[in-house]
């Protein structure tokens, strides 16, 4: 019954790195999706690039959207209606574009 007694206490100390893991900043963002990219090259597809690309972006899904977040917000500050959504999607095409050069150039592969 005491073990009972801590199962709120532990779960406010795993969800401690979970909450802190919201609020980093724009750079470490960047920091870990290249780290990331890096780690999932290595076990990315051989075949061809495009298999690499969609492997690894699955791996790295969660560092994908937060670099993608601050990277529109940055984008799109300040504007409204089509001018937001035009600065949203060349924000997005960007990031993608790079995230495809990077993994290109990590795996060796080319189109």
């Amino acid at each position: 019954m005491r073990y009972l007694a801590l199962v709120p206490a532990l779960a406010l100390i795993l969800a401690a790195p979970v909450a802190a893991e919201k609020d980093i900043s724009p750079e470490l963002a960047e920091s870990r999706l290249n780290g990331c990219l890096l780690a999932g090259s290595t076990a990315a597809p051989r075949s061809d690039l495009r298999a690499a690309v969609v492997s690894v972006r699955a791996f790295c899904a969660p560092q994908i959207k937060r670099v993608r977040t601050n990277r529109v917000a940055k984008a799109t500050a300040g504007l409204s209606g089509a001018a937001r959504k035009a600065a949203d999607d060349a924000a997005t095409r960007k990031l993608n574009d790079e995230i495809a050069l990077v993994i290109a150039k990590y795996t060796g592969l080319t189109l």
